[in-house]
């Protein structure tokens, strides 16, 4: 399937500066196109390094990619904000009984693993099994990691480079930008056939349609990014169906759990929630200047995060955070 670009959902618009954050630093700088390339600092081939700049921010240009976030360094710095976020929310690591195993040494493979926070954090905690890291782009480090880690290019949507029973967890999350309904079968039904009898899956997916108590501006924020989501044909509460998705394709003792992520507010969830909240409202800048021009300036949008911040604070606003994990039958179901 091809999908269209961002550009493609809301038109090309008139270049203006770009606001950068990082925990590194910030600055303002000027865009003055929006360009298509392939990563010069990259070794190897082409595949996973075709991006384009839309107002300084990096995002994937592979046709076949529905992935509508930047994969640029910023976004980088999010993802890592976003892994505390979910460890907290989860109260570890993984919620699969995969500890033994993991004890005493498997194979594990990392979906859509990003920068490969959580890949690099369980290969410390596990040294002897190995752990293998998949994204559709180059974003995870490429020549220093822990000796049990690996990594490759791979867009799961058309098939992991595996044999089959050879993967003993499965570990997915957060493809609610990346995966429409048929994609997300696909992937797990390709999960399916390289991992092992008895092997276990987990998946995590954030709702982004399901906001508790939300305010006017986080409305609009809300809003927009559910009008990017579904114009890249995307599911923006995929994660409500992530329980039955496992059942359709075969696994067993599927257990679901949908639990509220507090924005900005309760505990320290809530802080880094907020972190990751509020570098999606900055990825997003573009799109709402797009609806309100007077966002063009950084620094006024910057002033609109901060009232989104205090009303979700005073609201108690929620997101929902769905995750599940399941098994592969020991022997197939006649």
């Amino acid at each position: 399937m091809i999908f269209p670009s961002l550009l493609d959902c809301f038109g090309k618009r008139k270049h203006v500066p770009q606001y950068h954050h990082s925990t590194h630093k910030s600055q303002l700088t000027t865009d003055h196109s929006e360009s298509t390339s392939e990563d010069p600092t990259s070794p190897g081939n082409s595949e996973g390094r075709k991006f384009q700049m839309i107002s300084g921010r990096r995002f994937n240009n592979e046709q076949d990619v529905a992935y509508i976030l930047p994969n640029d360094d910023t976004e980088a710095d999010r993802l890592h904000f976003q892994h505390w976020a979910i460890k907290y929310t989860v109260g570890g690591l993984y919620m699969a009984p995969m500890y033994d195993m993991l004890e005493k040494g498997i194979r594990v493979v990392d979906a859509g693993c990003g920068p490969a926070t959580w890949t690099f954090e369980m290969a410390k905690d596990y040294p002897n099994s190995n752990f293998i890291g998949l994204d559709v782009s180059f974003v995870f480090p490429e020549i220093i990691r822990p000796p049990n880690v690996d990594f490759h290019i791979c867009n799961i949507s058309k098939e992991i480079p595996f044999e089959d029973d050879s993967i003993d967890y499965y570990h997915q999350r957060l493809l609610v930008a990346g995966l429409n309904e048929d994609d997300m079968k696909l992937s797990l039904e390709s999960a399916y056939r390289v991992m092992k009898p008895g092997g276990y899956i987990e998946l995590g997916e954030v709702l982004i349609g399901d906001v508790e108590n939300k305010g006017p501006k986080t409305t609009i924020i809300n809003t927009l990014m559910i009008t990017v989501i579904k114009k890249k044909g995307l599911n923006p509460d995929i994660g409500l169906l992530i329980g039955d998705l496992l059942k359709e394709v075969g696994f067993e003792n599927v257990f679901f759990e949908k639990r509220p992520v507090p924005i900005g507010h309760t505990n320290k969830a809530g802080e880094l929630w907020w972190e990751d909240y509020v570098e999606l409202c900055r990825s997003l800048r573009p799109v709402v200047a797009m609806t309100n021009p007077i966002y063009e300036d950084p620094e006024i949008y910057e002033e609109f995060i901060k009232s989104v911040e205090g009303e979700c604070a005073e609201n108690k606003t929620n997101l929902y955070y769905c995750m599940a994990y399941a098994q592969k039958p020991l022997k197939e179901h006649l």
